[in-house]
């Protein structure tokens, strides 16, 4: 850092006179005393010090030097070096000098940067506001309709199946569509629905979105899940290995679907567990593994995740799949019944089922026949996610 040469003192006042040096030791620690804090962060408005100030430290220095030597002429020149070393210090000392220039300091802010704040501040609070409201709505209670449908497949009404009886898919899918839309079911989990049902059904029923579509195959078609596009989003998806007759294993689809409106979410399963049958013979033990891997998965995703689970399905069990589901205390039926001190199913029990966790509440469970639409009955609840759940 160059510093700046001062001007050598005339001889006559190298060595001061005695009477002098009380006057000039003031102006010097008024000197230091406006340094250290006029070059401060508050700046020179308002420090101690030099020039700052008409009424500082230093013009009472000045005042007090003129006093005593005004009748001497002695001083005029020492004065005069002092108010140089003073401008060296970070502003000129004296009469007739300007006071350096305030910074901006909240006394003084400008109506712009005021107005700038006070926008700030409002932009900050709508922020708040709306995340309020966002955390609001996901947290609301939510309610639709849920049902589970077995279609009756393709396979059993045409050509060599066993049921004769009944009209061929196509007209049967108008009826099933019909149904849907009659009890304004939002979510439905489908079983028996053969590629060749779902494709009417997606070429019939556009405001519905399904999963797993035809992507796994022929086997996995059957167990598609759909929800009114309207209403819900998928979020995530993914498949369970689930045993069916004689232990074969078939993907069956758990999805995470979120309200549109509210962003609340869910987690809905849909499954077919193996019938016994003259044709597929004694499938107890299938069924009890496959309800295991079901209750075990759903519970776990439930309690890890803390989002609200549903299941629907054609369980081809009454009483047994009622009281594995609800021993946890995690799973309710939409049907009914209890499991508080032991398992009291309830009454006119259907093979098809709805189940949801803790966080769901049912209300409006409905058993509707659907004609010769399939040889199942319709069965379907509202449903309500609760808040927080």
């Amino acid at each position: 850092m160059t510093r700046r040469k001062l001007p050598a003192l005339p001889s006559a006042l190298r060595t001061p006179p005695e009477w002098l040096v009380p006057g000039l030791v003031v102006v010097v620690l008024a000197g230091l005393l406006w340094f250290s804090f006029g070059t401060g962060p508050g700046g020179p408005q308002g420090s101690i010090g030099l020039g700052s100030q008409s009424t500082g430290s230093g013009d009472q220095a000045g005042e007090h030097a003129d006093t005593d030597d005004l009748d001497r002429g002695e001083t005029d020149e020492a004065d005069a070096t002092d108010a140089g070393d003073d401008a060296d210090g970070g502003g000129k000392a004296g009469r007739g000098t300007e006071p350096p220039a305030a910074e901006p300091t909240s006394a003084t802010t400008s109506p712009a940067l005021e107005r700038s704040v006070r926008r700030f501040e409002q932009a900050q609070r709508r922020l708040a506001e709306q995340v309020n409201q966002q955390l609001e709505r996901r947290t609301a209670p939510f309610s639709f309709r849920v049902a589970t449908f077995n279609l009756l497949g393709d396979s059993h009404t045409g050509p060599g199946g066993n049921k004769p009886g009944f009209p061929d898919a196509s007209p049967r899918m108008d009826m099933a569509i019909s149904a849907l839309r009659r009890s304004a079911v939002d979510v439905v989990g489908f079983q028996e629905m053969e590629a060749s049902q779902f494709s009417m059904f997606s070429a019939r029923a556009g405001e519905y979105s399904l999963y797993p579509g035809l992507a796994m195959g022929d086997k996995s078609v059957r167990f598609n899940i759909a929800w009114r596009s309207s209403m819900w989003q998928l979020v995530d998806a993914h498949t369970l290995s689930i045993p069916y007759a004689g232990g074969s294993r078939i993907e069956m689809p758990v999805v995470l679907l979120e309200s549109t409106s509210t962003g609340r979410q869910a987690w809905f399963a849909n499954f077919h567990n193996p019938a016994d049958t003259p044709r597929l013979g004694n499938n107890a033990r299938w069924r009890s593994e496959a309800a295991s891997i079901e209750i075990s998965h759903l519970t776990a995703l439930h309690q890890e995740q803390g989002i609200p689970v549903i299941a629907t399905g054609d369980y081809n069990e009454r009483e047994e799949i009622f009281c594995r589901f609800t021993a946890g205390g995690v799973f309710s039926a939409a049907a009914g019944g209890s499991s508080a001190g032991g398992c009291a199913p309830p009454s006119g029990m259907q093979v098809d089922w709805i189940f949801g966790s803790t966080g769901v509440e049912f209300d409006g469970y409905a058993v509707t026949g659907v004609g010769q639409a399939s040889d199942h009955n319709m069965v379907s609840s509202g449903a309500t996610l609760l808040p927080g759940g």
